[in-house]
């Protein structure tokens, strides 16, 4: 899998912020903020507004708790 499928498959299965989507998937932050960067201009993701608490919980939970998340799918 690509690092470009592998960080949207992730933030759409998990959310989070840049640093928790690289610390998951073992990618240095730099390259999953360039491929978030060009999904964001591609408009395959939008960035929330600020105001997100940076320590979302994972899980099945996470659609709707995570409501904030700096980080979901249009």
């Amino acid at each position: 899998m690509s690092a470009w499928a592998a960080v949207l498959d992730d933030v759409r299965r998990r959310g989070g912020t840049p640093a928790q989507v690289a610390t998951r998937l073992g990618l240095s932050i730099s390259l999953v903020q360039a491929v978030l960067d060009h999904a964001q201009r591609l408009g395959v993701v939008a960035l929330a507004s600020g105001g997100c608490a940076s320590g979302c919980p994972a899980g099945p939970q996470m659609p709707q708790a995570c409501a904030g998340c700096p980080i979901s799918l249009p």
